[in-house]
This record gives C-alpha cells, structure tokens and sequence, in this order.
C-alpha cells in the first residue's frame, strides 16, 4: 500500500477511529463504576439532617449562667490595685544609679567637652560615559590631523522662494498701501545680510592668502569645547603644544552635604572649651576616594567587599592633569559650590560640549549671592503688587534728626565691640581665663562654623580607559593600558568618600586641642592615633566619611554618534472618515543626519552627511571627509575614504508635516526620531534640541542653510 491509500484511508476513517476511542472509554468508565460503594446504604440522609439541626440549637442557646458561675473558673479580679499604689510610695535604692567617675566629670556643668561630629556621607552619585578629543601634552606638536590638506568649499546651497499664502499676500498689499510697513525692514535686513555674507567673503579670502585656496576655519562661538594651549613641562619648564588625542572615560559626580556638616560640627563642638571655627574646628575637605565594581554578570546586591576596586584619588586626577592633560576646560560651577581638590578640573574636551558631565542637577549654575538677589527681588515684587497706596498721615518727618533710628546697626556694634575685646585679651590669655575659671566661654561659642552655608558641594572624578602618554607596570613591563581600565560592553557602579581634616587629631600638631577637653570616645581615638603617630611619624589626619550608595549601572560609550536634523517638509494627504482625521504619507518623512565615528589615529570624530529615514542604519562610506582640527580650528579633508560604522538604527521618524496654527507651509512640525543605539537601546531625540550641534556639525551655515 503506497503513501496516496494510507492518506486517503486515514482521512476517510478518522470519524470511524474517533467513535471507536469515545465507546472504548465510555466502557471504561462503566467498568470502573461497578466497584464504586452506595453512600445511601452507608449514611441516612435524614437522620444527617437531623443532628446538623440539633447542633445548631445547641449553639444557639444561652451559655452566659455556665461560664459566670463556674466554680473551677470564678471571674473575679485577682488584682489588688490598693497594694500596687502602695509599692510606688517605697522609694528606689539611689545606688542602683550611680554614676562611674568618668560619667560623673562628663555631666558638670562647668565643662563642657569636644565631641567626633558626625561626618555624612556623599550622596546622589551619578556617572556618564564620555568618548570625546582632548588636549593631551607633547614634545614638538606633530599629529596625524595637522598633515591633511584644507577641506575643499562647499557648494552653497540656492534657497528655494519662500511661497506665501493668500493672507500673506493680502497683508503684503496692506503694507503697500500704508507706506511700506515692515517690508522697509525686511529690505534693510536684507542689505545687512549681503554685507555680511561680503565680509565673510573678504575674510575667507583674507585668511587664505599665499595658500593654493581659502582656508575654511570654525568660528570661535561654535567650538562648544575648550581652546587648546600651551603648556610647560613642570619639572624643566620647557613648552608642550597641544595635541589632540582620544578621551575614553567615565565621569562622575556627586554632592557632599556641607551643611549637614557645619551643623554636626557645630553641635559637637561650638560650647566646648578651645572652639575654634576659623583655623580647626570647620569641614576643611582634604581628599576623596572612589571605587568601581563590575555588575555585568551580578546584581548589586551580590557585591562583596572583594568586587570593589580603587579607581580614582585626588592624588590620581592630580597626576594626571599635572603630566598629561594640555591645560583644563572652563569651570561651569560657581566657586561657592567647589572644593580645591576635591571638584576635580574638567578635561580639556576639545569641540565638544561637556556640561552634561561637569554638572549636578542638585548644584546650582549661580552664586549663592545672585540665587539670594534673585529672591529677595522677588520678594520685593509681591509686596509692592500686595501693597495698597501709601498714606502719607501715618509718616512725621523730623527735621533735627533727632529721633533719627539706624535699624541693623546694633548688632553690628555689638559684634565689633566682643571681637575687639576679644582681641585684646588675646587668644591664648582667652583660653586661660577658660581653663582658670571653668565659667568663661569664646566670643564664637555656639555659632556655626560657616553662616548660611549652601546645602552642598561638589565632589567630581574620573575613571580613564585610556589617557595618551600614560604607562603602566604590569609584571615587571611597561605597557601602555591599564590592566584594570573600564571595557566596553561592561557595566559598572561606583561609590565615593572624602576625608575632612580631623578637627580632634588635625594635620598640623600645633592645632591640636587639649587631651583634657576631650570626649571619652574622642580620647580614645586620640590616644590610639598619637601612638600610631609617634611610631610612623606620620599623623592619620584623615577622617574618611561612609562609602555612598552604589550609582546606577553606567559603561563606556559606543564609538558612533549621530546628530539630527530637521525633517524634509513634505504635505500629507488627509482624509476624514467620521470624526477622525487621517493623515496618510505617500512617502515617509525624511531628514538629513551627520553621523559620525571617532577615529584614534586622528583623535577626533570624522563625520558624515547621509539622509535617514524609517528603517536607515546610520553606517555610511565617503571618499573623503571633512573634520575639524580641533587645535587650530581649520576644516581638513582626508586622503583616504572613511566608513563610518555604526549599528544604530532608525525606527521611526515624526515631523515635516505643515503646522496647522499658522498659515505658512515653510513652517513645519519639528522632527523627531525613535532610533536603537549601538548599545541596543531605545533613544528618543528631538532635531528642535540638537539644532546647534546639528548645523556645526554639517557647516549649514557654509551651505547658505
């Protein structure tokens, strides 16, 4: 029997074999019933209901006499309230409270001693993965980007006439009639525009003289790093010039609650005997450490003290920025939110802005002095909009002057005549009389170390994967990384401390206070640092603060970048079925991006023009492309073609459609892309917020754009 009967027996018999299976199991369980007890013959149902019948009465009758008067359980009260009154007048032996010697000194009024404040530890700490061009230092300035030939010219672009509507055009003839109006305007901007595109012309040809052409340069407002300089070699003086080179990091910050510890300073120590605010006893931040552990293949949870490594000192970024980095970007942050070597300086990022990773969302980008102006100003505001107008009977002029008040002067007076007092007793005379009379206190005690302090400081570092110039002993070689340097496709936390200058075991020996006015728990850790003191000759100034809280996972970044553009306008069709209003695109929406890959031979993003929509794999090859040295600012080209790689990928593009709340179709909705990273994760950009960096990157203004 071939294939072809089996399947047409199979497909003629499947009811038959169907019915076959639901009488052999019906039969079974048939059989299978046979064997099965009767209950009724067991159990009678009646007589079932009838004890379910009297159970329920019996419940429901009334127990109250049973309990009440049961003899084996009498309910009354054993508890005699009289004789436990009684037991309260008997009064308390005074020698199950006495105090030890030490405790005994410890409570007198007289004295009061100085105690560890209480160090808190760095919170909100927050990483970034930065690829960027930095200045590096070097020995005669040559690098790869400086031999390339001038970028050719751009070939300008012809502005298309912008097509008005109806109602511009009636507005237009408006205008007309009324002598002209804005349109006057509109000519002189036009005037002023052709003589600047002039002087452009005349310095472009200006800066290219005794070249074979123009020599195309980025102006100074659209370099959005630092300006590369000179600098000297520390140890023989002689000048680095600057290169460019690759900056492979993650930063990080994190804020240091300083007036939480002005206040536990002044708690601790500011009614204790030899309080001094101004040279000792306030926060002096000395150092900062920070540690890393790797949370690829674990959680945070499963982290043991062996997964954290040191990754970056004070000492560390000092190092480096002394020996390898060409000088410093700008500081974004006021100095009343900065510590000297602890907000470490910003990396010289060439072209590139740097604010997302030199910023903490918890430290303001103002002085405290402008945020305090800011706010009695608007103070100032509400009550001159709340107040009513002024009656003048309720004013009397004097004209002697002689009821004549300066308010705010007293305390001043005040102030100056116990800090002149102060002055001429001296402060060592001051601490006599305190140590003499057990009674007289500092012209400081109990004020704060700092008045008004500001909440926080900043506490800025780095984890480098690589810095140009920079070796490493591994094994008895040298080599050029470092072995214990953050990977890619790696995830990392991080967590920090610092270290304040112990206010009760200070670095300097003379600012030492008094073993005598210590706390117990003070003293002790004193006696046990001057041991250790007097053995290394060293004194362990530092009192290190708790480890903070792990950051949130973080990891290099890809070495691909794109920056949109705005969406190509284009008019979708619209069709209206009911009440709902459809849009259907014969195309989708397009805009041009430049996308670009860093390149480590010549340290700095080679980027490229392509056009992106739905679907698009932001990876493109050009014959040549055109950067910018980022020390002299010139447009190069390079010799070779370039391949930018990259696995990015648009989903979806919004955006170009006419707005509706105007009445001009050159006005369109802002673009915005639903694109996957090389990380392989979902980002969402706005062309609106990259505009700037956009138009830089793609010489818009250069192609008349």
């Amino acid at each position: 029997m071939d294939a072809d009967k089996l399947k047409d027996f199979a497909v003629y018999n499947f009811e038959k074999l169907i019915v076959a299976i639901v009488v052999l199991l019906s039969a079974f369980l048939v059989y299978s019933g046979l064997d099965k007890r009767i209950i009724t013959e067991e159990q009678d149902p009646d007589r079932l209901a009838q004890n379910a019948t009297e159970v329920k009465r019996q419940v429901d009758d009334d127990h109250t006499d049973a309990i009440v008067n049961d003899p084996e359980n009498p309910r009354e009260p054993k508890f005699d309230i009289a004789m436990e009154q009684k037991k309260f007048l008997q009064p308390i032996k005074s020698s199950l409270y006495q105090p030890d010697p030490w405790d005994l000194s410890k409570a007198s009024k007289d004295k009061v001693r100085r105690k560890d404040p209480m160090i808190a530890k760095p919170a909100a700490v927050r990483t970034t993965g930065v690829i960027a061009s930095l200045a590096y230092r070097s020995q005669d300035g040559t690098y790869a980007l400086a031999d390339l030939e001038p970028a050719d010219e751009l070939e300008v672009v012809e502005a298309k006439p912008k097509r008005s509507s109806r109602r511009n055009r009636r507005q237009n003839q408006m205008d007309m009639m009324m002598g002209g109006g804005e349109g006057d305007m509109d000519m002189m901007g036009m005037d002023m525009e052709m003589m600047g595109m002039d002087m452009m012309g005349m310095d472009m040809e200006s800066s290219g003289a005794g070249t074979s052409g123009p020599i195309r340069k980025l102006a100074a407002e659209k370099n959005l790093g630092t300006t590369a300089k000179n600098t000297q070699n520390l140890k023989t003086g002689a000048d680095q010039p600057p290169v460019p080179g690759i900056g492979l990091f993650i930063a990080g910050t994190a804020v240091i609650p300083h007036k939480q510890l002005i206040d536990a300073y002044q708690e601790a120590l500011s009614y204790a005997v030899g309080y001094d605010p101004i040279k000792r006893d306030l926060p002096r931040y000395v150092a900062y450490q920070v540690q890393r552990a790797d949370v690829t293949n674990k959680s945070v949870d499963q982290l043991t003290d062996a997964d954290w490594i040191l990754r970056d000192s004070n000492e560390t970024t000092i190092g480096n920025a002394a020996l390898y980095w060409s000088g410093f970007a700008p500081e974004l942050v006021p100095e009343d939110y900065r510590i000297p070597g602890v907000t470490m300086w910003i990396p010289p990022v060439l072209l590139d802005p740097y604010a997302s990773f030199a910023n903490h969302p918890l430290i303001p980008l103002k002085t405290k002095r402008a945020l305090l102006a800011e706010q009695m100003e608007k103070e100032a505001e509400a009550a001159k909009a709340s107040a009513g107008p002024v009656d003048m009977e309720q004013f009397e002029i004097d004209i002697a002057g002689g009821q004549t008040r300066t308010f705010g002067g007293g305390m001043d007076e005040g102030y100056d005549m116990e800090m002149g007092m102060d002055m001429d007793m001296g402060m060592d005379e001051g601490y006599d009389m305190d140590m003499g009379m057990g009674s007289a206190r500092s012209a400081n005690e109990g004020k704060p170390a700092e008045e008004n302090p500001v909440d926080y400081k900043l506490l800025r570092f780095y984890d480098f994967a690589y810095i140009q110039g920079k070796t490493y002993k591994v094994g008895g070689k040298v080599v050029g990384m470092d072995p214990r340097a953050p990977r890619m496709n790696r995830q990392y936390v991080y967590r920090v401390r610092f270290a304040v200058n112990d206010p009760n075991f200070p670095k300097s020996p003379e600012l030492q206070p008094k073993s005598r006015n210590l706390d117990p728990e003070a003293y002790k850790r004193y006696v046990t640092l001057a041991a250790e003191a007097e053995q290394t000759q060293q004194r362990n100034y530092k009192r290190w603060s708790d480890w903070s809280d792990p950051s949130a996972p973080t990891s290099l970044p890809p070495v691909d970048r794109v920056a949109f553009g705005s969406v190509k306008p284009y008019k979708p069709r619209v069709v209206s079925a009911g009440n709902r209003r459809i849009e259907i695109e014969s195309d989708p929406p397009k805009a041009e991006v430049v996308a670009s890959s860093f390149d480590p031979r010549l340290g700095v993003f080679v980027p490229a023009r392509m056009e992106a929509t739905e679907g698009t794999v932001l990876s493109t090859e050009v014959e040549s492309a055109e950067v910018v040295d980022p020390i002299t600012l010139e447009v190069k080209k390079t010799d070779e073609p370039k391949i930018v790689k990259s696995s990015a990928t648009v989903i979806d593009v919004e955006g170009g459609a006419p707005l509706e709340i105007v009445d001009d179709e050159t006005i369109v909705e802002p673009g915005i892309f639903l694109m996957v990273d090389s990380n392989g994760k979902l980002r969402v950009r706005d062309a609106t917020e990259e505009q700037r960096v956009y138009r830089i990157q793609s010489f818009a203004e250069e192609r008349g754009l």
